[in-house]
């Protein structure tokens, strides 16, 4: 009676495995990366096991969305475009679909199990979407070797969107259902996928600055070129290892240190005064200015510093702003000028004023 009782076990096990299953899922968001497929058919879930799909069965793939498909633990293919597919690479055969010698042997290999199924065929959604707003409340610091202003030190923030290209690696980095949040982290909490993008900024920063010759001033608005430095950086341990990439990457709340953002003032005001003869003049002029008060203002040896100022002034025929001038003609009639001259020979107009 036991051996009777077995194989109508089995024989019945495996015919309400004959259905064809159709899987379909919504959009997995942005809480989702990995989610596994569950057959539904006309009136409700198959009622056969939920570890056998048979051949022919229908999988729906919707925009935004990968499968993976395995067949006894062992991914057997992959699907990358949106559409309706076929199962059709299965080890369980459908009597629904011409495969009677698979039903035949499963129906023996589970009498042999006692009536259990003696395989595993599971399908999974992955997410294909771009993942938003991956960020941390850390700072990062790093140096940076501008091209222009020479070393400069900084920290900041990052927030950063990454997706999935090749769903067969990552689903094998992870082999069960996941959430972004299981395998990111959180801000407060990230993780090692969150932990290697930041702890590769320093390479990726540096290829900016001295390969692709990225001023400071502009690094943050240069985000393309930020983004293909960090994919570069962390190709090993992302794309080749998990089949991610960074889709976009941003810098937030960056601070220069007190020296860096010295010499960026300095060098910032040095080019537009070299830009610009009369701002350079103008300088000059502020310079005497400030010095004549700074005399004016001390009692004690205002008269001095007066009068040195005065014959200083005499002396050099404010030869310092005239230089400065950066004249190559005459302002007033046109005539070319020689160097530091005070007046123009033609029409003796007085160039010091």
């Amino acid at each position: 009676m036991g051996f009777i009782k077995t194989l109508s076990d089995s024989i019945s096990s495996s015919v309400k495995d004959q259905y064809l299953e159709t899987f379909r899922t919504d959009s997995l968001g942005q809480e989702l990366l990995v989610k596994r497929a569950y057959p539904v058919n006309k009136n409700g879930r198959n009622q056969g096991s939920s570890d056998i799909i048979s051949a022919g069965s229908k999988i729906i793939v919707p925009e935004g969305a990968y499968a993976v498909m395995l067949d006894n633990g062992k991914i057997i293919d992959s699907i990358t475009e949106p559409g309706m597919y076929s199962w059709d690479n299965s080890s369980s055969g459908s009597v629904l679909s011409g495969g009677m010698k698979n039903f035949m042997g499963d129906v023996f290999d589970r009498f042999r199990f006692a009536g259990e199924v003696a395989r595993i065929q599971r399908l999974y959604y992955i997410n294909g979407l771009e993942i938003m707003n991956q960020t941390c409340l850390d700072d990062i610091s790093c140096p940076y070797p501008d091209p222009f202003y020479g070393n400069l030190y900084f920290k900041f923030k990052i927030t950063f969107s990454f997706r999935i290209i090749d769903p067969a690696r990552f689903f094998k980095c992870t082999g069960k259902e996941t959430k972004v949040s299981d395998f990111m982290g959180s801000p407060v909490s990230p993780k090692t996928p969150f932990l290697e993008v930041k702890d590769h900024m320093s390479e990726a920063l540096n290829l900016c600055a001295t390969r692709d010759k990225v001023p400071f001033p502009r690094l943050v608005s240069n985000k393309s070129k930020l983004k293909d430095a960090v994919n570069e950086v962390i190709s090993k341990v992302w794309l080749e290892n998990r089949g991610m990439i960074v889709e976009s990457i941003a810098l937030n709340d960056l601070t220069l240190d007190a020296a860096s953002r010295a010499r960026v003032e300095t060098f910032d005001n040095a080019k537009v005064f070299s830009d610009d003869p009369e701002a350079l003049k103008a300088l000059v002029v502020l310079g005497f200015t400030d010095a004549l008060n700074k005399a004016a203002g001390n009692p004690a040896g205002a008269a001095a510093g007066l009068a040195g100022l005065g014959m200083m002034n005499a002396v050099s025929g404010n030869m310092a702003a005239q230089a400065l001038s950066g004249l190559d003609s005459c302002p007033y009639c046109g005539s070319p000028l020689s160097s530091g001259a005070q007046v123009c020979p033609a029409c003796n107009a007085d160039l010091r004023s």
